[in-house]
C-alpha cells in the first residue's frame, strides 16, 4: 500500500503556463492603445459638427462645446460644457390686454397738424408750379414772369403788353393771358395784392395827375378783370399803386424803364394788413 502511494502524481496549483504569456500580449497591447491615443489629435470643428447634428435630430439640451481642456500636468482632465440656451418664446400679453378685440387696439397717435404758415408754403409752392406750368408759353416768350420773393408768388407783366402807353386800361390782346391767371388764382387760397408801377418820367395828362394815379388804375383795372370774370370775392384782392417808388433796375436807360412799369400780382397769406414784399429781392433761383 505504501509503495502506491508513492507512485500517484501530486496535482499542481495556479493558472496554466500560457496564461502569463497572454497577460503580456494584453499588457503590450494596452500600452500601444494608450500610445496611439496620446498622439491622436482631436478635430474640434467636425466633432462640433456631428454634435450639432445629433442636437438638432433629438434636441439635446446640453452639449459637450469642447470650448477648453482643463489640464493638469500636460494631460486633460475633463472638457468644459455650455449649457444650449431654449428658444425666444413669444411675450405673453397680460389677461386683460388678451381679452381686447383687435378692433378695441389703441390707435397710433395722429401726427400733429401743420401750423398755418407751413400750410401757406406748401399752397404758395403748389400755386407757384401751377402757374408756371398754365403760363409756359407765356413766360418763354417773356409777356410775362413768374418769381417767388420773400416766399411770396408773384405774376409780373410789363405795361408794354398789358397797357397802352400813358392808359390804365387792359389791352385786348393781352385779355387771353389774364384769363389763364385767373384761372390759377380761382384755385389758390390766401389774399391777392395787386400793384402797379411806373418809371420816373413825370406824367400829367387830364386824366392822370402823376405816376401814382395812373400805376393805381392800372392795378385797378386787372381788379376789375378779376372781380366781373371770376368767383374771387373782393375782401380777397387790395390795389396798391405804387408809381416809381419800388423800381426793380435803377431808372438809368429806356430798357431799365421799360423793365419798372409793370404790374404784379402776388399771393399773401395775412389777410388783415396786405403788404407787397420788395420784389428786387428775388429768389436767385428763380
Amino acid at each position: 500500500m505504501s509503495s502506491l502511494a508513492k507512485s500517484k502524481p501530486k496535482a499542481s496549483g495556479g493558472a496554466p503556463s500560457w496564461m502569463v504569456t497572454f497577460a503580456d500580449l494584453m499588457a503590450l497591447l494596452l500600452t500601444l492603445f494608450v500610445l496611439l491615443l496620446s498622439f491622436a489629435t482631436m478635430e474640434t470643428q467636425r466633432f462640433k459638427d456631428l454634435s450639432g447634428n445629433l442636437r438638432d435630430a433629438f434636441g439635446f439640451q446640453m452639449e459637450d462645446m469642447l470650448t477648453g481642456f482643463v489640464e493638469r500636468g500636460g494631460t486633460a482632465v475633463h472638457t468644459a460644457k455650455t449649457m444650449t440656451l431654449p428658444a425666444p418664446v413669444s411675450k405673453v400679453l397680460p389677461v386683460e390686454e388678451q381679452a381686447k378685440e383687435p378692433d378695441e387696439a389703441v390707435p397710433p397717435a395722429p401726427a400733429p397738424a401743420p401750423s398755418a404758415e407751413e400750410a401757406f408754403e406748401k399752397e404758395n409752392l403748389e400755386t407757384f408750379s401751377k402757374l408756371q406750368t398754365a403760363m409756359a408759353d407765356e413766360i418763354e416768350s417773356a409777356m410775362i414772369d413768374v418769381v417767388v420773393a420773400e416766399g411770396v408768388t408773384i405774376v409780373r407783366f410789363p405795361d408794354q403788353v398789358s397797357f397802352t402807353s400813358g392808359s390804365g386800361d387792359l389791352l385786348f390782346r393781352f385779355l387771353p393771358v389774364m384769363e389763364k391767371i385767373v384761372t390759377v388764382l380761382e384755385e389758390s387760397e390766401g389774399h391777392i395784392v395787386i400793384s402797379g408801377h411806373t418809371d420816373d418820367i413825370p406824367i400829367t395828362t387830364d386824366r392822370y395827375r402823376s405816376n401814382w394815379d395812373l400805376s393805381a388804375a392800372r392795378a385797378a383795372s386787372v381788379a376789375h378783370y378779376l372781380l366781373e370774370f371770376t368767383s374771387i370775392p373782393a375782401a380777397r384782392i387790395t390795389v396798391q399803386g405804387y408809381a416809381d417808388s419800388r423800381p426793380l433796375v435803377p431808372n438809368t436807360s429806356p430798357g431799365n424803364r421799360a423793365q419798372n412799369r409793370r404790374v404784379e400780382i402776388s399771393i399773401q397769406r395775412d389777410e388783415t394788413v396786405p403788404a407787397v414784399p420788395d420784389s428786387t429781392s428775388e429768389n436767385p433761383e428763380n
